[in-house]
């Protein structure tokens, strides 16, 4: 029997299981935080936010309010957070991630402070977006833990959630809905989505008798119904997997626009919710794969024994990313999303970024140091990790496979919630592998991850009717600065020898765009377009260099019946 009383008004919230209590032993105390947002609006247009924090004070009177510091790729996140006001106790800062506050021993204390934009303008669509507020002129996107201050060694704190929409015309989508009926952990406030904008639409539905909410900003080409189904279908092959989820979920997708014929989708996963930024281009079939690989993050790793803390987190996105990227694929297909041609394309795709990468060699002590200013290191978990799965699939193909391991390190993670010190999914995976099929998993870990071994999969890796083709071709090399080209709007870093310039591309010339090519691949003719004597010109070639680069593709036989299609597709999928 679990008993609520509420003692104090937004004070302390006494939970005890009365008949779990040692004779004369006091209920378990906890408090109560109640966390109040809302937008400050100035002339129409959103200009920042307002949080409100009621508390009580620690019992020796000084409560120390730890801020927002790094995050996804944000760093020094107290910067965005602004005018601390307290009633109750006295102010100070005695470092830059804090706010001490000075009252009687339990007083009633009520913080205020702002929180701003970390852009001047909307964020650019190449940039990580949510490491950082999202802050008007018509709404609002952020991370939870990118805007509240929480009290530091309270980690037992109840929160409750409060929306004042303070006059403004804004729909808010959260997944801190239930925490403004029902308090909960005050943990549930970082891996939280805040999305308010007078255009947001919502759609609904039930996925195996737990609600799923899809909402939209911007004008795609799909409406948010189209979206809610796609993303149900998705929700629904993920759980039929892991066969234990019945938790509400939220999606967030605002539109940006983005430059002619580029298109950019990125977002991250929470605990219950997934946030989405894209440019307006992207179409609903594009966001297959992506959506079922952040659905599938409720799980890897957080529900397998959760990600490495701190700042060497990137040490285990072999597993977290790349593992990640490797279920989506066949999860997708496996549930009818996309097809044997998608799946093949969307392997062959990263096995070319892959084979391609400037940091293919990096070891994981490099891609700890580098993950959040490299994009190529950035990528090279989920390229590696993903390649790793096929490996270690076919490893234990004979001892249950893959499958079997990943849930037993959902079984083992379910035992041990709760249970300190805890041990992170990708450390536990070895381990978790040998005690279930005898399997020592170790010695490839350490090759391909800790030292960055080149990764060539088997001819046979995927079986069914899929065949691996391993191809040498010439090494990419345009024989210019593409990226400052681009700034300056004028041909940069022309190399004389390279085939640029053979093409008759010359330094200075001033530049108009690119026409087609593929990053990467020299055997997809670029057409740069230039003008030369006042008169707009495409001048199109090869941009190959020197040296040659092994390459892998997936290869689907042109001609399967309905019967072999299927066939090849259980077999590939399970």
């Amino acid at each position: 029997m679990v008993v609520n009383r509420v003692l104090a008004a937004s004070a302390v919230l006494t939970i005890g299981a009365l008949a779990a209590l040692p004779v004369g032993a006091a209920p378990l105390q906890r408090n109560l935080d109640v966390y109040r947002v809302s937008p400050v609006v100035e002339n129409g247009k959103v200009q920042a936010l307002t949080v409100e924090v009621r508390l009580r004070a620690d019992a020796d009177g000084e409560t120390r309010m730890q801020l927002p510091a790094e995050w996804g790729g944000g760093e020094r996140l107290w910067r965005f957070l602004k005018d601390p006001v307290v009633t109750g106790g006295q102010l100070s800062q005695p470092d830059e991630k804090t706010w001490a506050i000075t009252s009687k021993p339990r007083a009633a204390l009520t913080l205020r402070y702002r929180v701003v934009s970390a852009y001047d303008g909307p964020p650019p669509p190449d940039s990580p977006n949510f490491g950082q507020p999202i802050i008007g002129p018509e709404g609002f996107y952020v991370i939870g833990h990118t805007i509240f201050a929480t009290p530091e060694g309270r980690d037992l704190d109840l929160a409750r959630f409060e929306w004042n929409p303070a006059g403004a015309s804004l729909r808010l989508a959260t997944d801190l809905t239930p925490l403004q009926k029902s308090p909960a952990s005050i943990s549930q406030l970082g891996p939280s989505v805040l999305m308010a904008y007078p255009d947001t639409v919502e759609a609904r539905r039930d996925v195996g008798g737990a609600p799923l909410t899809v909402a939209v900003r911007g004008t795609f080409s799909f409406n948010a119904e189209a979206l809610a189904d796609m993303t149900a279908r998705s929700i629904g092959a993920a759980r039929a997997f892991w066969g234990d989820d019945r938790t509400p979920f939220l999606i967030t997708l605002a539109g940006q626009p983005g430059p002619q014929g580029w298109t950019s989708y990125r977002g991250t996963g929470l605990d219950d919710a997934f946030a989405v930024i894209s440019t307006q281009n992207t179409k609903l079939e594009d966001y297959r794969l992506f959506l079922t690989h952040e659905y599938l993050h409720s799980w890897i790793a957080e529900r397998l024994g959760g990600a490495i803390d701190g700042p060497d987190e990137p040490a285990g996105y072999w597993f977290s990313e790349g593992f990640t990227d490797y279920y989506a694929r066949r999860l997708a297909l496996r549930a009818g999303l996309v097809d044997l041609e998608t799946f093949a394309a969307a392997w062959n795709e990263a096995l070319d970024a892959y084979a391609t990468s400037p940091a293919i060699g990096a070891n994981n002590a490099q891609i700890v140091a580098g993950f959040w200013s490299d994009r190529a290191v950035q990528k090279l978990p989920y390229q590696r990790g993903a390649q790793l799965a096929v490996l270690l699939e076919n490893r234990l193909k004979t001892k249950g496979g893959l499958d079997r391991v990943m849930l037993a390190l959902r079984d083992q993670a379910a035992q041990r919630r709760g249970a300190s010190p805890r041990t992170p999914a990708a450390q536990a995976f070895a381990a978790v592998a040998r005690s279930m099929t005898g399997v020592d998993l170790a010695p490839e870990i350490d090759r391909y991850v800790s030292r960055g071994e080149r990764i060539l999969l088997p001819a046979d890796a995927f079986g069914g009717c899929l065949t691996v083709e391993t191809l040498t071709r010439p090494a990419y090399w345009l024989g210019l600065d593409l990226a400052e080209t681009g700034k300056t709007r004028a041909l940069a870093g022309v190399d004389p020898t390279g085939p640029a310039y053979a093409a008759g591309l010359r330094e200075g010339m001033k530049y108009l765009g690119r026409q087609g090519g593929k990053p990467g691949d020299s055997t997809v003719e670029i057409g740069l377009a230039v003008e030369e004597n006042g008169k707009p010109r495409v001048i199109r070639f090869l941009p190959k260099g020197p040296g040659e680069v092994t390459v892998q593709r997936l290869k689907v036989p042109t001609a399967l019946t309905p019967d072999t299609r299927a066939a090849c597709v259980k077999a590939v999928a399970g």
